[in-house]
Parts: structure tokens; C-alpha cells; sequence
């Protein structure tokens, strides 16, 4: 059976993607906190997901981190020196889903 997990976002007309149906907090700071929140979220599901041996479908996870790091760079450094914390965050947890996703499915 597989999965598919999906970020709360969608594709804007520009070609970027926008989160939609809730509104973006108002700085840079928390735009970028919130984005890097829901992409923790998003794959702390995928991981649950993954430790069960269910398949996933992680299409578009790659556009979402890439307008996290375009939307770093609208920070002041001292701001970006508090993100980077969530950075460090996300990267911990990407190598933890893909240390999931290395392994052999379990036997059914």
C-alpha cells in the first residue's frame, strides 16, 4: 500500500510553491520557522510511515525545503543565526527518514 504524504503547500502561478489555507506569519523570521515547522512535521509523519514499511510518495518535499532555503536568504544575519537551529533540525530529521528508507522493508 502506498502513501502518499503531502505538505500543506501548492503551486503558486509564478512556479513557486505557497502554503494555502492558512495565512504566512508576518516576518521573514517566523515565515521561515513556520515553513521549517511544517516540513519537521511533515516528516515525522513520513518517517511513521516508513518504520511500518508503508511506501511514500515524497513528491514536492524537494520544492518545499528549496523555498525554505530561498526564504532564508530574505534574513538578517542574527535572524538567520536563530534559524539555522531548525536547519540543523531538519537535516537531523531528513537523515533520519532516509536511514528508514535505506532499510529492507520489514517481512510481511
Amino acid at each position: 500500500m502506498q502513501v502518499q504524504v503531502h505538505a500543506p503547500f501548492r503551486p503558486a502561478p509564478g512556479g513557486f510553491a505557497e502554503p494555502s489555507g492558512f495565512p504566512l506569519p508576518e516576518t521573514p523570521l517566523a515565515q521561515v520557522l513556520g515553513l521549517a515547522s511544517g516540513l519537521l512535521d511533515t516528516i515525522a509523519v513520513a518517517r511513521a510511515l516508513a518504520e511500518t514499511g508503508r511506501r511514500l510518495d515524497l513528491a514536492g518535499l524537494d520544492s518545499q525545503a528549496g523555498l525554505l532555503c530561498a526564504r532564508m536568504l530574505d534574513l538578517e544575519p542574527d535572524e538567520g543565526r536563530i534559524a539555522r537551529i531548525e536547519l540543523l533540525r531538519l537535516r537531523a530529521d531528513l537523515d533520519a527518514l532516509a536511514a528508514v528508507l535505506a532499510r529492507p522493508p520489514p517481512a510481511a
